[in-house]
C-alpha cells in the first residue's frame, strides 16, 4: 500500500483525491478540517426554523466575498 500525503496535496488536489478515494475515511477527515480553517464550509443549525434563510445568507456571502459579522 502507498502512504499518501495529503499535507502536500492544495486544497482543490485533496478533494479530488476524495472524491476518487471514497474509502479513505482519514483523507475525508482532513479534507473537512482543510476546508473548515480555509472558510470553505458552510455550516447551518437544522433546529434554527429559519436555516432556509441562514443558508441562503451564507452562500450569499460566501460567494461575494464577504465575513460574517461577529
Amino acid at each position: 500500500m502507498t502512504l499518501v500525503n495529503y499535507n502536500q496535496m492544495s486544497l482543490d488536489e485533496l478533494r479530488r483525491y476524495v472524491l476518487t478515494h471514497r474509502e479513505d475515511i482519514n483523507a475525508f477527515h482532513i479534507y473537512v478540517d482543510r476546508s473548515k480553517a480555509a472558510g470553505r464550509m458552510i455550516t447551518i443549525n437544522p433546529d434554527d426554523p429559519d436555516w432556509e434563510k441562514t443558508l441562503e445568507r451564507k452562500i450569499q456571502q460566501a460567494t461575494s466575498g464577504e465575513t460574517e459579522p461577529n
